[in-house]
């Protein structure tokens, strides 16, 4: 045979084995690159893309049901699952079960991180005795227990992470600047808490009915200061910005301020004709009313920016400008947020707070807009600032910001707010029970009887022990219900 034919046939296979070898490379990687991606195929020969499941629970090692197929693993768990519904049950020897149909989004990740399943025969105890109290509130991180007796003129702080529950006496003298005989007069009431809970902005009405505004350092109260005294505002609101509560947001007769606390400063007015406002660190969101092109009072919803020279408009609210508004707003996973009501109409906006004197205020997109057959009388927001919650009487609104899920849902009892057990689960009162539900109203518990309606419930941030209060005889005694 001819040698050049020989060599042309030889590369002709050399160049056809190295197309093969290439496409099925590619190939490979390709149905590799599906099957990371969650795609595979289902019974009926089709191709779809399934979902990431991630569950955990409180106490973890619990078993997991999946559609009626009980898995391999434990809680914390990890699963692909098809798009679509899923019935999900979990339990666990000792304890009651959770169970929940969760929705699989086509290659998204479903994190399911509110489990909790409580023991089946509890153990309570009375863990410390007061006499009757005028306050008494859990910090937000779940570590503290603030509390004063009606007739005593000290603070008592509580750490409830311990097991001893080892507290300190705080005299309120020295926290509200005042003499000792008044500061166990009038009513007080905390505000709003810094992220360490070392520090607390209080409201303090006294019986003549004058109110003042006060910053509480509970580690050093020497450094305790009179906001209302040393600023010489009359205080609507007062929020704490950041995490060393050294920087506040300040409503005042209608104008919206920015304190320096450690630059003992004011601001000079942010805005005015403001009704109510909230923040998230260095922005503010506010509600001012002003006159439109046609000479009408509107409301308007408006964001500001530290340091920045003015307001970005947001929004034009609807309705009639006597109806009742709120506002909050957070970050959850980096993801920007802005939730308010007028009436019965319910927005949440996310994205990016857009910056003073640039075209961007097209970053908040609007991710839920409802009109309830029901006024919302309080606004909520969970620890994580994931969820949203419009409470009415004996309905709520939920809208969870990481997987855009929303809902209305009824309750058989009133609820007047949305209290916070722990980071995912309401709790509420009902006729001294307490009854608990998770925030998109499943698996609903009662937990504890006999309890105080007044006082507060929480589960301590290290997920040991549920506290709560009980009275009898002009005794009260928190109690403690231990869940590991």
């Amino acid at each position: 045979m001819d040698r050049a034919k020989q060599k042309r046939i030889r590369n002709i296979r050399v160049i056809l084995t190295n197309i093969f070898m290439s496409i099925s490379v590619v190939a490979i990687v390709f149905v590799l690159m599906l099957i990371a991606m969650g795609f595979s195929f289902n019974e009926s020969g089709r191709l779809e893309q399934a979902g990431l499941l991630q569950l955990s629970s409180h106490p973890s090692g619990a078993s997991v049901e999946i559609d009626k197929s009980v898995q391999f693993g434990r809680t914390d768990f990890s699963k692909m699952l098809s798009a679509g519904k899923h019935s999900v049950y979990i339990d666990k020897e000792g304890y009651d079960h959770w169970e929940q149909d969760i929705k699989i989004d086509p290659g998204l990740f479903t994190r399911v991180e509110w489990v909790r399943l409580f023991p089946k025969n509890a153990q309570i105890t009375n863990v410390s005795g007061f006499k009757p109290i005028r306050l008494a509130e859990f910090s937000p991180d779940r570590r503290w227990l603030i509390l004063a007796e009606q007739d005593s003129n000290n603070l008592v702080r509580i750490n409830i992470q311990d097991e001893k529950l080892k507290r300190e006496t705080l005299p309120l003298a020295n926290l509200l600047n005042s003499s000792s005989a008044a500061a166990h007069t009038g009513d007080l009431r905390i505000m709003d808490w810094n992220e360490n809970s070392n520090k607390l902005l209080a409201r303090w009405e006294r019986d003549d009915e004058t109110a003042t505004w006060h910053l509480l350092d509970l580690e050093h109260s020497e450094n305790s200061i009179s906001l209302s005294s040393k600023f010489n505002l009359d205080f609507e609101d007062v929020q704490i910005a950041n995490g060393s509560a050294s920087k506040l947001w300040a409503l005042a007769d209608g104008k919206l301020y920015s304190i320096d606390i450690e630059k003992y400063s004011v601001s000079d007015p942010i805005a005015e004709n403001v009704v109510l406002f909230a923040h998230n660190r260095d922005t503010a969101a506010f509600i001012s009313t002003g006159k439109n092109e046609n000479n009408k009072t509107k409301r308007y919803l408006l964001t500001y920016k530290e340091g920045e020279k003015g307001s970005t408009l947001i929004r034009t609210l609807s309705g009639k400008k006597d109806l009742a508004v709120r506002l909050a707003m957070g970050t959850h996973w980096n993801e920007e947020w802005i939730a308010f009501q007028a009436g019965q109409q319910i927005n949440v906006l996310s994205g990016r707070y857009p910056s003073f004197g640039k075209d961007e205020t097209d970053k908040l997109k609007t991710k839920l807009e409802e009109t309830l057959d029901y006024a919302p009388i309080t606004l909520s927001v969970n620890q994580k600032q994931r969820i949203i919650i419009f409470a009415g009487e004996k309905n709520y609104y939920f809208y969870d910001i990481e997987t855009t899920d929303n809902a209305a849902i009824s309750v058989d009892n009133k609820i007047s707010a949305a209290n916070w057990l722990d980071d995912y689960l309401l709790w509420h009162n009902v006729d001294g029970k307490v009854i608990i539900r998770d925030f998109d109203g499943g698996n609903r518990r009662t937990v504890a009887k006999k309890a105080s309606a007044d006082k507060p419930v929480v589960i301590s941030e290290n997920n040991h022990w549920l506290y709560y209060f009980s009275e009898k005889d002009e005794e009260v005694t928190l109690k403690r219900y231990k869940l590991d």
